[in-house]
């Protein structure tokens, strides 16, 4: 295929999934969502707003890391920008544009997934792998419908992959800091990344004293992004006061206090902790209101949370020694898959949506063949559905060790949430109002069943292709003409 027509059929793919996006989140749900996640994001472009880089220290309940906090800042300033032409684009206010940036970070990931493709499977399967990507339903409804922003953390954990893939350790560096300190799940790129680097360098695929300058990179970043933000404020120490490090330290008290939030088996996702427990997770959400079960449950006299942490320690060691040994493009990019993959799986506290940022490789590891582009098709509409579930109606969540406090609840505001995040302002008085579509089918237990089957069988057919990779290493481009 010419580079012309190549770039031909990207743009016009690119193009239909913007307009997709488009009319979605600014004409059929303009100011809808997850109204309680976008409402406490206005909150924090609000502080942001009076307090500038010390809005950590006046809301230390702002738990996304410095990233999040410059893209409000750059909303910030876009919704004043454009308020002069508020007559020409109708009901705009500086929070309907909330969803903009996730929407944008979609076709990023669209592009990369194109280019990466191209480069180790040839121009058909990057041009698969980005339609796959635009188009399977749980990508746009995640940022277009449900206003959620985990495409902004996977365009840089994507980009650091294929540059490290590609031997640019310094430039997969810089990616990596922009996905720590996007979202706290970013830091999941660290397990590939880390094996792959010290494979090059035992390989001799890349000198030692690349570490040197990969290092360099990555703390020249984070010193330019995050030191300037107060995140020292979450230190109670003398090392607060130590530049960079007290950051550094300021940043992993966020990440584990976030880790905190939630100690329950599931936040909601449809995965095998949804059937555990008495009631569980499947046996309750059909009612509307669900009782979330602490991960402290015993499974043969251990808590159900140490199990969750060991079975993903265990399949991130296994990748890690793998890609030590073995690292191409395949290797890479499908162990990268079950890492994100396995993360939604195995351990306790996940949230439904924690599956999303795993599409933005799947869809190129999957392309290759048409059988598992139809599993990936299947996938995303099992996860679709368990989105849906959450979003679409008006589910509401409580503690189940606090069951004596949850009439404390407002509306289709979740006790859980309120404890979590207390806001000024409610959605509604804010103008963003919550979706509202029929989802009672999506909450029936054999669809929970059905779901988690789907994701279940998904997950062990990726570990299956992870492990035929590294028994037969052919080159991508070879096999994907071959297929």
């Amino acid at each position: 295929m010419s580079i012309r027509r190549f770039w031909l059929i990207l743009t016009g793919m690119m193009s239909a999934g913007l307009i997709l996006r488009w009319y979605l989140a600014f004409g059929v749900f303009l100011n809808q969502g997850f109204a309680w996640d976008l409402a406490t994001f206005v909150d924090w472009m609000i502080e942001i707003d009076q307090w500038g880089y010390d809005a950590y220290t006046y809301l230390p309940a702002m738990n996304y890391p410095p990233v999040f906090a410059d893209v409000l800042q750059g909303l910030l300033w876009l919704g004043r920008e454009i308020r002069p032409y508020g007559e020409v684009l109708g009901a705009v206010n500086t929070w309907t544009l909330l969803k903009l940036p996730s929407i944008f970070a979609d076709l990023g990931v669209a592009g990369a997934l194109a280019f990466a493709g191209r480069k180790w499977f040839g121009s058909k399967i990057g041009l698969i792998a980005a339609g796959l990507y635009l188009f399977v339903p749980v990508t746009w409804y995640v940022s277009a419908i449900w206003g959620q922003v985990d495409s902004l953390a996977a365009l840089p954990m994507l980009l650091a992959v294929i540059f490290v893939i590609d031997k640019k350790p310094e430039l997969s560096s810089v990616f990596l800091v922009l996905a720590v300190l996007t979202k706290p799940q970013g830091a999941l790129v660290v397990l590939i990344l880390l094996p792959v680097l010290i494979g090059q360098v035992v390989h001799r695929e890349l000198r030692a004293r690349r570490f040197a300058s990969t290092i360099g990179a990555g703390l020249l970043t984070f010193t330019l992004i995050a030191v300037p933000w107060s995140m020292e404020s979450y230190v109670n120490s003398g090392l607060r006061d130590v530049p960079i490090l007290g950051d550094l330290l300021g940043l992993l008290y966020q990440y584990f206090a976030t880790a905190g939030l939630f100690p329950v088996l599931t936040a909601n996702a449809y995965n095998p902790w949804a059937l555990i427990g008495s009631p569980s997770l499947a046996q309750q959400i059909e009612t509307g209101t669900v009782y979330w079960r602490m991960d402290n449950l015993p499974i043969l006299g251990i808590p159900a949370g140490i199990w969750g942490t060991v079975l993903f320690l265990l399949l991130a060691a296994g990748i890690f020694w793998m890609l030590i040994k073995r690292h191409n493009p395949e290797q890479v990019l499908t162990a990268f898959a079950l890492l994100l993959f396995g993360f939604f799986m195995l351990p306790t506290r996940v949230h439904e949506r924690y599956l999303a940022q795993a599409f933005a490789v799947l869809a190129l590891v999957w392309a290759v063949k048409l059988g598992r582009r139809l599993i990936l098709v299947a996938l995303a509409a099992a996860n679709t559905v368990n989105l849906h579930a959450i979003l679409a109606a008006n589910l509401q969540v409580y503690n189940a060790e606090v069951q004596a406090s949850a009439s404390a609840g407002h509306g289709s505001v979740s006790p859980i949430a309120a404890l979590v995040s207390p806001r000024a302002a409610d959605p509604a008085s804010l103008g963003i109002e919550w979706v509202r579509m029929p989802a009672d089918w999506a909450r029936l237990e054999w669809v929970v069943w059905l779901v988690v089957i789907v994701h279940t069988v998904a997950f062990a057919l990726l570990i299956a292709d992870y492990v035929r990779a590294n028994k037969n290493p052919q080159p991508l481009k070879s096999r994907s003409q071959t297929s």
